[in-house]
């Protein structure tokens, strides 16, 4: 056994044996046991070798092993190494280790200078829990980073990710994504065209047309800040959120979601239907806040311009809150309804829903109903409070007006109006048919003047509180949702997922963004 340094060549080989070989008209180096040399802080081992000075090529044979100062090393069986171009190849059960990181492939090329190795058979990775498999890949040690491409699978305990491109910093623990991508996890799938995630700490962002599925829950935007741990979500651009649970549809341009708590906000142009066919609730608003927990007393919030309609009731005001418990909605800000041809308004309202439909409805106080006769005539009711209610037809059938009942009524001889009644009382119960008045009883001090419609002064046909503005009565065309939508399919299916896409293909239901 000796060891020899072989000098006046570009390379410094040592090894147990050395001698000089005449090889296809050629001198070369063949070397065994221990066979090893430096280049560029990078040691290169091997059992034997041969080297020709005047190619610089290396063919190493046996437990090849590289290992460089940043603490990463590649072994396999076979090696094929240019000291010109410092370029290693390495094949045969191939291993890279880099602290807690192994990586496995056929073969792997190795630059001895920058310490980059490159793979384009396979890889596997495994870096304590997580594994990652790609066709080709990259590492360079300096920047501890990892570059993947085609079939990219990265693995966790606690959620999968495949996509065509992917980069990993191994100390951020930060995966980053430039090609269209699928985030599974155990209820929930989050699909994207590019972004990143904190594999540590769970967090992400990510970009163009993102989708959210989420346990009968859909979210889709432009751009989603995913927070995994808190099961939330902020969703900027474009928002559609679908709820089939609770048949939520609501649109936006902003949106904060929160698994956890069973809740979503969305502002800024937030449109919403609840329910469908002819018993479809439209509500849009500056701000919608809903929460599907049963346990929570508030179903809903409307904020600022808000806008509502369902079959011929609509309705406008600056707040709209939905409690749970006694489905009823209470209106604040300016609140006005309208039903066919009336308007029903007051500074505060609570309206009863069962089986979405309106059954009842305060006002209070100063509680206010006109209703168009004719386009010149209106009947009109006043006091400090009122209870409206409501047919299944959600026709108006009656109304109660208690204290300071003030009135002006027609009355019709066939389809005819012919005279009109002005009575004040303390009390008043008034009962409708098709939306006009059919009789109205008076308690306590009731006063009143009988004119034939010809002689009604003007100054008396209009209450004080007398206002039509039938211009602003919400219309169907309000709650258009502000942005058209489309589903994005699952780029990479499970088997429940390719079911779940062909049932939706043969059912198709949404339009394209």
């Amino acid at each position: 056994m000796f060891s020899q340094q072989v000098n006046g060549q570009a390379i410094s080989l040592q090894a147990g044996r050395m001698k000089s070989l005449k090889k296809a008209g050629k001198t070369v180096q063949w070397l065994r046991e221990n066979v090893r040399f430096e280049q560029s802080g990078s040691m290169v081992f091997c059992d034997e070798a041969e080297y020709d000075p005047e190619t610089e090529d290396l063919v190493g044979r046996g437990n090849v092993r590289i290992t460089n100062p940043d603490g990463a090393t590649v072994t396999g069986r076979t090696l094929e190494y240019n000291n010109a171009s410092h370029i290693a190849k390495v094949s045969g059960g191939v291993t890279l280790t880099d602290g807690s990181m192994t990586l496995t492939t056929p073969w792997i090329q190795y630059n001895t200078q920058t310490k980059v190795g490159w793979y384009g058979s396979r890889g596997n990775i495994k870096d304590k829990e997580t594994q990652l498999t790609s066709i080709s890949g990259s590492y360079n040690p300096s920047l501890k980073t990892l570059f993947f491409k085609n079939k990219v699978v990265l693995t966790t305990p606690e959620y999968t990710v495949k996509t065509d491109t992917l980069q990993y910093r191994t100390d951020l623990k930060k995966a980053q994504f430039f090609a269209i991508t699928q985030l599974d996890y155990k209820a929930r799938t989050v699909v994207f065209n590019r972004g990143y995630y904190l594999t540590e700490v769970q967090k992400g962002e990510f970009y163009g047309q993102v989708a959210l599925f989420d346990s009968g829950r859909t979210v889709l935007c432009d751009t989603l800040l995913f927070n995994k741990k808190e099961q939330e979500g902020l969703a900027h651009g474009h928002v559609y959120i679908h709820d089939t649970l609770d048949q939520w549809q609501v649109w936006g341009e902003h949106a904060h979601y929160r698994g956890n708590a069973k809740s979503f906000s969305v502002w800024n142009r937030a449109v919403a239907y609840q329910g469908s066919g002819k018993d479809l609730f439209r509500i849009k608003a500056d701000t919608l806040h809903y929460n599907s927990d049963t346990a929570k007393p508030i179903a809903l919030q409307a904020i600022n311009h808000v806008a509502f309609t369902q079959q011929t009731a609509s309705g406008t005001c600056q707040k709209l809150t939905s409690y749970r418990s006694d489905s009823t909605f209470y209106f604040n800000g300016n609140p006005v309804l309208w039903d066919s041809l009336t308007r029903l308004s007051g500074d505060s309202m609570e309206m009863q829903v069962k089986q979405q439909k309106i059954r009842s409805l305060k006002a209070f106080p100063n509680a206010f109903v006109a209703i168009q006769e004719d386009n010149l005539h209106y009947s009109q009711i006043q006091g400090d409070s009122m209870m409206q209610r409501f047919t299944n037809e959600q026709k108006l059938a009656q109304v109660q007006v208690f204290r300071k009942a003030q009135s002006v009524y027609f009355l019709r001889d066939a389809d005819t109006l012919q005279s009109v009644n002005l009575v004040s009382s303390q009390n008043m119960n008034i009962r409708f048919e098709d939306g006009k008045i059919n009789s109205i009883a008076f308690y306590e001090n009731p006063k009143g003047v009988l004119y034939p419609i010809a002689d009604l002064p003007a100054k008396d046909a209009k209450l004080p509180r007398f206002l039509y503005d039938v211009q602003n009565k919400p219309t169907t065309e309000m709650f258009n949702p502000p942005h058209v939508i489309v589903v994005p399919t699952f780029p990479y299916p499970t088997d429940a997922q390719r079911k779940s896409q062909l049932n939706k293909k043969s059912n198709p239901k949404s339009s394209k963004r």
